[in-house]
Protein backbone atom coordinates (compact mmCIF):
# COMPACT_ATOMS: atom_id res chain seq x y z
CA UNK A 1 0.00 0.00 0.00
CA UNK A 2 1.22 3.52 -0.81
CA UNK A 3 1.75 5.27 2.53
CA UNK A 4 -0.04 8.43 1.37
CA UNK A 5 -3.26 6.43 1.04
CA UNK A 6 -3.23 5.94 4.81
CA UNK A 7 -2.96 9.72 5.24
CA UNK A 8 -6.07 10.21 3.08
CA UNK A 9 -7.93 7.61 5.14
CA UNK A 10 -7.00 9.33 8.41
CA UNK A 11 -8.30 12.64 7.07
CA UNK A 12 -11.67 11.09 6.26
CA UNK A 13 -11.95 8.96 9.41
CA UNK A 14 -14.12 11.41 11.35
CA UNK A 15 -16.41 11.96 8.34
CA UNK A 16 -17.00 8.22 7.94
CA UNK A 17 -17.66 7.66 11.65
CA UNK A 18 -20.06 10.61 11.79
CA UNK A 19 -21.97 9.29 8.77
CA UNK A 20 -22.32 5.86 10.37
CA UNK A 21 -23.44 7.43 13.64
CA UNK A 22 -26.13 9.43 11.81
CA UNK A 23 -27.32 6.28 10.03
CA UNK A 24 -27.80 4.59 13.41
CA UNK A 25 -29.89 7.53 14.66
CA UNK A 26 -32.25 7.17 11.67
CA UNK A 27 -33.28 3.67 12.75
CA UNK A 28 -36.77 3.41 14.24
CA UNK A 29 -36.62 0.88 17.06
CA UNK A 30 -40.40 1.04 17.37
CA UNK A 31 -40.86 -0.01 13.74
CA UNK A 32 -38.40 -2.89 14.12
CA UNK A 33 -40.07 -4.23 17.26
CA UNK A 34 -43.54 -3.85 15.71
CA UNK A 35 -42.53 -6.27 12.96
CA UNK A 36 -41.04 -8.88 15.27
CA UNK A 37 -42.99 -11.66 16.98
CA UNK A 38 -41.37 -13.12 20.09
CA UNK A 39 -41.71 -16.88 20.17
CA UNK A 40 -39.79 -19.65 21.89
CA UNK A 41 -40.11 -22.80 19.75
CA UNK A 42 -41.41 -25.92 21.46
CA UNK A 43 -39.30 -28.29 19.43
CA UNK A 44 -40.90 -31.09 17.42
CA UNK A 45 -39.33 -34.16 15.88
CA UNK A 46 -39.84 -34.54 12.15
CA UNK A 47 -38.56 -36.72 9.30
CA UNK A 48 -36.20 -34.20 7.70
CA UNK A 49 -34.07 -33.99 4.56
CA UNK A 50 -31.65 -31.30 3.45
CA UNK A 51 -29.42 -30.66 0.45
CA UNK A 52 -26.45 -28.53 -0.48
CA UNK A 53 -24.15 -28.18 -3.46
CA UNK A 54 -20.58 -27.28 -4.34
CA UNK A 55 -18.37 -26.69 -7.36
CA UNK A 56 -14.72 -26.03 -8.17
CA UNK A 57 -13.18 -24.82 -11.42
CA UNK A 58 -9.85 -24.08 -13.03
CA UNK A 59 -8.73 -22.41 -16.24
CA UNK A 60 -6.18 -24.05 -18.50
CA UNK A 61 -4.81 -22.91 -21.82
CA UNK A 62 -7.74 -23.16 -24.23
CA UNK A 63 -10.39 -24.52 -21.89
CA UNK A 64 -11.98 -24.51 -18.45
CA UNK A 65 -12.64 -27.54 -16.30
CA UNK A 66 -15.21 -27.69 -13.54
CA UNK A 67 -16.62 -30.27 -11.15
CA UNK A 68 -19.89 -29.89 -9.29
CA UNK A 69 -22.17 -31.90 -7.09
CA UNK A 70 -25.35 -31.85 -5.03
CA UNK A 71 -25.88 -34.04 -2.00
CA UNK A 72 -29.08 -34.68 -0.02
CA UNK A 73 -29.48 -36.55 3.24
CA UNK A 74 -32.55 -37.49 5.26
CA UNK A 75 -32.99 -38.53 8.88
CA UNK A 76 -36.04 -40.09 10.49
CA UNK A 77 -35.95 -39.62 14.30
CA UNK A 78 -38.47 -42.44 14.82
CA UNK A 79 -36.39 -45.13 13.12
CA UNK A 80 -32.95 -43.42 13.31
CA UNK A 81 -32.65 -44.24 9.59
CA UNK A 82 -30.37 -42.11 7.39
CA UNK A 83 -30.67 -42.06 3.59
CA UNK A 84 -28.94 -40.00 0.93
CA UNK A 85 -28.80 -39.14 -2.76
CA UNK A 86 -26.04 -37.64 -4.91
CA UNK A 87 -25.94 -35.85 -8.26
CA UNK A 88 -22.64 -34.63 -9.71
CA UNK A 89 -20.47 -34.48 -12.81
CA UNK A 90 -17.38 -33.01 -14.45
CA UNK A 91 -17.64 -30.47 -17.26
CA UNK A 92 -15.14 -29.25 -19.85
CA UNK A 93 -15.88 -25.89 -21.49
CA UNK A 94 -14.51 -23.54 -24.13
CA UNK A 95 -16.50 -20.70 -22.59
CA UNK A 96 -15.01 -17.22 -23.09
CA UNK A 97 -14.98 -15.74 -19.57
CA UNK A 98 -14.25 -17.24 -16.15
CA UNK A 99 -17.16 -15.33 -14.55
CA UNK A 100 -19.58 -16.87 -17.04
CA UNK A 101 -18.16 -20.31 -16.36
CA UNK A 102 -18.73 -19.86 -12.63
CA UNK A 103 -22.31 -18.81 -13.35
CA UNK A 104 -22.77 -21.90 -15.53
CA UNK A 105 -21.34 -24.14 -12.81
CA UNK A 106 -23.67 -22.47 -10.30
CA UNK A 107 -26.58 -23.45 -12.53
CA UNK A 108 -25.30 -27.05 -12.69
CA UNK A 109 -24.79 -27.05 -8.91
CA UNK A 110 -28.27 -25.66 -8.18
CA UNK A 111 -29.85 -28.31 -10.40
CA UNK A 112 -27.72 -31.02 -8.75
CA UNK A 113 -28.78 -30.13 -5.21
CA UNK A 114 -32.46 -29.74 -6.14
CA UNK A 115 -32.37 -32.99 -8.12
CA UNK A 116 -30.68 -34.88 -5.28
CA UNK A 117 -33.31 -33.69 -2.79
CA UNK A 118 -36.12 -34.39 -5.28
CA UNK A 119 -34.86 -37.95 -5.84
CA UNK A 120 -34.54 -38.55 -2.11
CA UNK A 121 -37.97 -37.08 -1.36
CA UNK A 122 -39.64 -39.26 -3.98
CA UNK A 123 -38.06 -42.33 -2.39
CA UNK A 124 -38.24 -41.63 1.35
CA UNK A 125 -41.00 -38.97 1.63
CA UNK A 126 -39.57 -36.83 4.45
CA UNK A 127 -42.08 -34.36 5.88
CA UNK A 128 -39.68 -31.40 6.07
CA UNK A 129 -37.29 -30.46 3.25
CA UNK A 130 -34.54 -27.81 3.44
CA UNK A 131 -32.62 -26.25 0.57
CA UNK A 132 -29.41 -24.44 1.41
CA UNK A 133 -29.94 -20.79 0.46
CA UNK A 134 -33.18 -19.21 -0.60
CA UNK A 135 -35.71 -20.78 -2.95
CA UNK A 136 -35.86 -17.61 -5.05
CA UNK A 137 -32.10 -17.66 -5.66
CA UNK A 138 -32.58 -20.95 -7.49
CA UNK A 139 -35.04 -19.27 -9.88
CA UNK A 140 -33.10 -16.09 -10.70
CA UNK A 141 -29.91 -17.80 -11.93
CA UNK A 142 -29.05 -16.15 -15.30
CA UNK A 143 -29.99 -17.78 -18.59
CA UNK A 144 -26.88 -19.01 -20.52
CA UNK A 145 -26.44 -16.77 -23.55
CA UNK A 146 -24.70 -17.69 -26.84
CA UNK A 147 -22.06 -14.95 -26.46
CA UNK A 148 -20.70 -16.77 -23.41
CA UNK A 149 -19.36 -19.40 -25.80
CA UNK A 150 -19.07 -17.86 -29.27
CA UNK A 151 -18.76 -14.43 -30.90
CA UNK A 152 -21.11 -15.50 -33.66
CA UNK A 153 -24.91 -15.14 -33.73
CA UNK A 154 -25.95 -18.79 -34.06
CA UNK A 155 -29.68 -18.23 -34.61
CA UNK A 156 -30.22 -21.78 -35.88
CA UNK A 157 -29.33 -23.15 -32.42
CA UNK A 158 -32.67 -21.99 -31.04
CA UNK A 159 -34.47 -24.41 -33.34
CA UNK A 160 -32.35 -27.27 -31.92
CA UNK A 161 -33.19 -26.22 -28.34
CA UNK A 162 -36.89 -26.15 -29.22
CA UNK A 163 -36.65 -29.52 -30.95
CA UNK A 164 -34.97 -31.25 -27.98
CA UNK A 165 -36.89 -29.52 -25.18
CA UNK A 166 -39.83 -32.01 -25.24
CA UNK A 167 -37.41 -34.91 -24.91
CA UNK A 168 -35.70 -33.26 -21.93
CA UNK A 169 -39.05 -32.50 -20.28
CA UNK A 170 -40.25 -36.07 -20.75
CA UNK A 171 -37.12 -37.78 -19.40
CA UNK A 172 -35.32 -35.44 -16.99
CA UNK A 173 -37.34 -36.22 -13.84
CA UNK A 174 -36.83 -39.99 -14.11
CA UNK A 175 -33.13 -39.64 -15.01
CA UNK A 176 -31.00 -39.99 -11.83
CA UNK A 177 -28.54 -37.24 -12.78
CA UNK A 178 -28.67 -34.21 -15.11
CA UNK A 179 -30.29 -35.44 -18.31
CA UNK A 180 -29.18 -32.46 -20.44
CA UNK A 181 -25.54 -33.40 -19.76
CA UNK A 182 -26.07 -37.04 -20.71
CA UNK A 183 -24.29 -38.70 -23.60
CA UNK A 184 -27.68 -39.23 -25.24
CA UNK A 185 -28.46 -35.51 -25.42
CA UNK A 186 -24.91 -34.68 -26.52
CA UNK A 187 -25.24 -37.09 -29.46
CA UNK A 188 -28.66 -35.67 -30.36
CA UNK A 189 -27.24 -32.14 -30.43
CA UNK A 190 -24.21 -33.14 -32.50
CA UNK A 191 -26.45 -34.91 -35.01
CA UNK A 192 -28.51 -31.73 -35.42
CA UNK A 193 -25.58 -29.29 -35.65
CA UNK A 194 -24.41 -28.34 -39.11
CA UNK A 195 -20.91 -27.83 -37.66
CA UNK A 196 -19.65 -30.26 -35.01
CA UNK A 197 -18.13 -27.59 -32.74
CA UNK A 198 -17.76 -27.61 -28.96
CA UNK A 199 -18.83 -23.97 -28.54
CA UNK A 200 -22.09 -24.50 -30.43
CA UNK A 201 -22.72 -27.76 -28.57
CA UNK A 202 -22.34 -25.93 -25.27
CA UNK A 203 -24.83 -23.23 -26.17
CA UNK A 204 -27.55 -25.84 -26.70
CA UNK A 205 -26.61 -28.05 -23.74
CA UNK A 206 -26.40 -25.16 -21.27
CA UNK A 207 -29.78 -23.77 -22.34
CA UNK A 208 -31.41 -27.21 -22.12
CA UNK A 209 -29.89 -27.57 -18.64
CA UNK A 210 -31.41 -24.22 -17.64
CA UNK A 211 -34.87 -25.41 -18.70
CA UNK A 212 -34.31 -28.78 -16.99
CA UNK A 213 -33.53 -26.84 -13.81
CA UNK A 214 -36.86 -24.97 -14.03
CA UNK A 215 -38.78 -28.19 -14.72
CA UNK A 216 -37.14 -29.93 -11.75
CA UNK A 217 -37.66 -26.96 -9.43
CA UNK A 218 -41.35 -26.74 -10.27
CA UNK A 219 -41.96 -30.45 -9.70
CA UNK A 220 -39.88 -30.39 -6.53
CA UNK A 221 -42.09 -27.65 -5.08
CA UNK A 222 -45.17 -29.60 -6.14
CA UNK A 223 -44.28 -33.07 -4.88
CA UNK A 224 -47.41 -35.22 -4.73
CA UNK A 225 -47.24 -35.87 -0.98
CA UNK A 226 -46.89 -32.10 -0.26
CA UNK A 227 -44.10 -31.83 2.33
CA UNK A 228 -43.07 -28.57 3.98
CA UNK A 229 -40.34 -27.05 1.78
CA UNK A 230 -38.10 -24.22 2.93
CA UNK A 231 -34.94 -22.50 1.80
CA UNK A 232 -32.64 -21.27 4.57
CA UNK A 233 -29.99 -18.55 4.16
CA UNK A 234 -27.46 -17.28 6.70
CA UNK A 235 -27.07 -13.91 4.97
CA UNK A 236 -29.33 -11.47 3.15
CA UNK A 237 -29.14 -7.97 1.67
CA UNK A 238 -32.94 -7.58 1.51
CA UNK A 239 -34.53 -4.36 2.77
CA UNK A 240 -38.16 -5.03 1.77
CA UNK A 241 -39.59 -5.18 5.28
CA UNK A 242 -37.97 -2.26 7.13
CA UNK A 243 -37.13 -0.05 4.12
CA UNK A 244 -33.73 0.94 5.48
CA UNK A 245 -30.39 1.14 3.71
CA UNK A 246 -29.23 -1.39 6.31
CA UNK A 247 -30.37 -4.95 5.52
CA UNK A 248 -33.39 -6.20 7.46
CA UNK A 249 -31.47 -9.21 8.75
CA UNK A 250 -28.88 -6.96 10.42
CA UNK A 251 -31.51 -4.76 12.10
CA UNK A 252 -33.49 -7.70 13.46
CA UNK A 253 -30.29 -9.34 14.70
CA UNK A 254 -29.10 -6.22 16.53
CA UNK A 255 -32.35 -4.92 18.00
CA UNK A 256 -34.58 -7.96 18.63
CA UNK A 257 -33.26 -9.81 21.68
CA UNK A 258 -35.90 -12.55 21.87
CA UNK A 259 -36.26 -15.75 19.91
CA UNK A 260 -39.00 -15.39 17.31
CA UNK A 261 -39.73 -14.36 13.76
CA UNK A 262 -40.51 -11.31 11.67
CA UNK A 263 -43.60 -10.44 9.73
CA UNK A 264 -43.57 -12.27 6.39
CA UNK A 265 -42.99 -10.79 2.96
CA UNK A 266 -44.73 -12.43 0.01
CA UNK A 267 -42.82 -12.54 -3.25
CA UNK A 268 -44.18 -13.37 -6.67
CA UNK A 269 -41.57 -14.54 -9.16
CA UNK A 270 -42.87 -11.97 -11.64
CA UNK A 271 -41.26 -9.27 -9.48
CA UNK A 272 -37.92 -11.07 -9.36
CA UNK A 273 -37.49 -12.43 -12.87
CA UNK A 274 -38.86 -10.76 -15.98
CA UNK A 275 -38.41 -13.86 -18.12
CA UNK A 276 -37.08 -17.40 -17.94
CA UNK A 277 -34.99 -17.44 -21.08
CA UNK A 278 -37.34 -18.24 -23.95
CA UNK A 279 -39.58 -20.49 -21.85
CA UNK A 280 -42.70 -18.44 -22.64
CA UNK A 281 -42.29 -19.43 -26.30
CA UNK A 282 -41.08 -22.99 -25.77
CA UNK A 283 -43.38 -24.02 -22.90
CA UNK A 284 -45.96 -21.29 -22.12
CA UNK A 285 -47.84 -23.55 -19.69
CA UNK A 286 -44.81 -24.10 -17.44
CA UNK A 287 -43.89 -20.42 -17.79
CA UNK A 288 -47.31 -19.38 -16.47
CA UNK A 289 -47.20 -21.95 -13.67
CA UNK A 290 -43.85 -20.59 -12.49
CA UNK A 291 -45.19 -17.05 -12.39
CA UNK A 292 -48.15 -18.26 -10.32
CA UNK A 293 -45.80 -19.39 -7.54
CA UNK A 294 -45.70 -17.28 -4.40
CA UNK A 295 -42.82 -17.55 -1.94
CA UNK A 296 -43.15 -16.39 1.68
CA UNK A 297 -40.03 -15.10 3.43
CA UNK A 298 -39.34 -14.15 7.02
CA UNK A 299 -36.41 -13.75 9.41
CA UNK A 300 -36.09 -16.02 12.42
CA UNK A 301 -34.13 -16.73 15.58
CA UNK A 302 -35.10 -20.18 16.81
CA UNK A 303 -32.20 -21.55 18.84
CA UNK A 304 -29.67 -18.76 19.36
CA UNK A 305 -30.34 -15.02 19.74
CA UNK A 306 -26.81 -14.27 18.46
CA UNK A 307 -27.63 -15.33 14.90
CA UNK A 308 -30.54 -15.10 12.53
CA UNK A 309 -31.65 -16.77 9.30
CA UNK A 310 -33.70 -15.75 6.32
CA UNK A 311 -36.27 -18.47 5.68
CA UNK A 312 -38.27 -18.81 2.47
CA UNK A 313 -41.26 -21.10 2.36
CA UNK A 314 -43.45 -22.31 -0.49
CA UNK A 315 -47.07 -22.35 0.69
CA UNK A 316 -48.60 -25.13 -1.38
CA UNK A 317 -52.15 -24.11 -2.36
CA UNK A 318 -53.50 -27.66 -1.89
CA UNK A 319 -52.31 -28.25 1.66
CA UNK A 320 -53.30 -26.66 5.01
CA UNK A 321 -51.53 -23.41 5.73
CA UNK A 322 -48.26 -23.85 7.58
CA UNK A 323 -47.51 -21.17 10.15
CA UNK A 324 -44.09 -19.71 10.88
CA UNK A 325 -44.28 -21.14 14.42
CA UNK A 326 -44.58 -24.68 13.06
CA UNK A 327 -41.48 -24.22 10.91
CA UNK A 328 -39.52 -22.93 13.91
CA UNK A 329 -40.72 -25.85 16.06
CA UNK A 330 -39.27 -28.28 13.53
CA UNK A 331 -36.03 -26.33 13.13
CA UNK A 332 -35.53 -26.17 16.90
CA UNK A 333 -35.08 -29.95 17.16
CA UNK A 334 -32.84 -30.20 14.10
CA UNK A 335 -30.46 -27.38 14.91
CA UNK A 336 -26.84 -27.30 16.02
CA UNK A 337 -25.17 -24.15 17.31
CA UNK A 338 -25.65 -20.70 15.78
CA UNK A 339 -29.17 -21.15 14.42
CA UNK A 340 -28.08 -23.57 11.72
CA UNK A 341 -29.75 -26.95 11.04
CA UNK A 342 -27.50 -29.88 11.84
CA UNK A 343 -28.59 -31.77 8.72
CA UNK A 344 -27.57 -28.81 6.53
CA UNK A 345 -24.19 -28.63 8.22
CA UNK A 346 -23.69 -32.35 7.62
CA UNK A 347 -24.52 -32.24 3.91
CA UNK A 348 -22.30 -29.15 3.54
CA UNK A 349 -19.38 -31.10 5.02
CA UNK A 350 -20.06 -34.03 2.70
CA UNK A 351 -20.53 -32.12 -0.56
CA UNK A 352 -17.83 -29.46 -0.28
CA UNK A 353 -15.19 -29.68 -3.05
CA UNK A 354 -11.83 -28.31 -1.90
CA UNK A 355 -8.62 -27.36 -3.71
CA UNK A 356 -7.10 -30.60 -2.43
CA UNK A 357 -10.05 -32.53 -3.87
CA UNK A 358 -9.54 -30.86 -7.24
CA UNK A 359 -5.84 -31.74 -7.21
CA UNK A 360 -6.84 -35.39 -6.79
CA UNK A 361 -9.23 -35.02 -9.74
CA UNK A 362 -6.46 -33.46 -11.86
CA UNK A 363 -4.15 -36.36 -11.06
CA UNK A 364 -6.90 -38.86 -11.83
CA UNK A 365 -7.46 -37.32 -15.28
CA UNK A 366 -3.77 -36.57 -15.92
CA UNK A 367 -4.05 -32.77 -15.94
CA UNK A 368 -1.90 -32.06 -12.89
CA UNK A 369 0.97 -30.82 -15.07
CA UNK A 370 -1.13 -29.04 -17.68
CA UNK A 371 -0.30 -25.43 -18.48
CA UNK A 372 -2.73 -22.78 -17.31
CA UNK A 373 -3.20 -19.27 -18.66
CA UNK A 374 -1.34 -17.73 -15.70
CA UNK A 375 1.78 -19.82 -16.25
CA UNK A 376 1.97 -18.69 -19.86
CA UNK A 377 2.26 -15.00 -18.90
Amino acid sequence: MVYKLLEVIRQKKSYILKYLENKESDISLQEISSKWNSYTPDGKDVHIAASDGSFYSKQYLGFFLGVFSGYAESFDPKTQKIDSDFVGDIYLSVIKQSDNFKTLLTLFMFLSEVKALYNLAKKEKPEFLILDGTITSKFIIPFPLPYWFTKEEPYDLLSIVKQLYPKVKENCLSYPSIYSLSKEIEEDVLNLLSEKRRDLLEVVISQLTYYEHLITLYHFLNLEYKPIIIGLAKTSTGTDLLNSSIPDIKLFLDYCKDLGYSQPVYQNLQNLKSEFGLLKDIDPDLNNRLYDLTIESFYAKYSDIRSINLIEYFQHPDRPTVEEKEILDYLKNTTSVYNYPLRLRMVDNQVRITAADFEKIEKEIGLNFSITGREAL
